[in-house]
């Protein structure tokens, strides 16, 4: 009996290890911080920074983190790219968040816990051979992408994209 809790306490610890371990709210809270706010955050979740740069005034800065990244390679479970502006304003700030993972149950609760919000799915279509979503809450809009790819011994794998921006910045730019 003790052996079988062990286990299963076991199994339990490394799946929150290395699962993807950011939900839909803690996603949407942390493009709406700073930059600095959002790397604290990240590292406290055991992200790892991968590179950066700074904002111009004609393209918004990127902090690329990876989850789980390999020791000696750049190989991970996630990687997340926080686009940001330099401007703390609400009404004019930029902050965008692409999250890339590979785990389908993942993708699937993402897509679960949007409709508990409420939110809208307000286009679907195919797009150079990508399924592509985009559901929008009340001030938030996040858009899917499954895409496949081949790996270099020529297996199929598939990749989900999440792209999370507000409304305003959506209607601006991506309409």
């Amino acid at each position: 009996m003790r052996v079988t809790f062990i286990i299963i306490l076991s199994y339990i610890f490394s799946s929150s290890l290395y699962s993807q371990n950011l939900t839909i709210d803690e996603l949407a809270s942390l493009r709406k911080n700073g930059f600095a706010n959002a790397e604290e955050f990240l590292s406290g979740k055991n992200w790892t920074f991968l590179e950066g740069r700074k904002p111009t005034p004609d393209k918004l800065g990127s902090a690329v983190f990876a989850f789980n990244k390999g020791e000696y390679n750049d190989k991970s479970k996630s990687f997340l790219d926080f686009l940001y502006n330099n401007t703390e304003n609400e009404a004019i700030c930029e902050h965008r968040i692409v999250l890339q993972f590979f785990d389908r149950a993942k993708y699937n609760s993402y897509i679960n816990r949007f409709k508990t919000l409420g939110c809208n799915l307000i286009k679907s279509e195919i797009e150079d051979g990508n399924i592509i979503k985009i559901y929008q809450g009340a001030t938030t809009t996040f858009k899917t992408t499954i895409l496949t790819e081949k790996n270099e011994m020529g297996a199929t794998y598939t990749i989900y994209k999440l792209f999370i921006l507000s409304n305003v910045d959506y209607s601006l730019h991506f309409e």
